[in-house]
């Protein structure tokens, strides 16, 4: 029994993890360790929204699923391979 609730609180808490480590879709993020915030809709609102912080960056959405692991991963093309001589 301690084993299926110890389970589940670690499975609880990848969700939450997971869950916050992006919110919102526009354009532009504040990228935190905690996560990105997609909500800005210009690389300026989110400069402004950043401020002297050095903890935290601004970048793209695209650069934010590619940070986050978010994004879909590339496909590798399958090279038949030759016969051999």
């Amino acid at each position: 029994m301690k084993t299926i609730v110890a389970s589940a609180i670690i499975a609880l808490s990848v969700l939450l993890q997971n869950a916050a480590a992006e919110t919102g879709n526009a354009p532009f993020c504040l990228q935190t360790p905690t996560g990105a915030k997609c909500v800005y809709d210009t690389m300026g609102e989110c400069e402004r929204a950043r401020g002297n912080t050095s903890a935290v960056q601004c970048i793209t959405q695209s650069d934010a699923h590619g940070i986050t692991g978010l994004g879909d991963p590339v496909p590798v093309p399958m090279v038949p391979m030759s016969p051999s001589r």
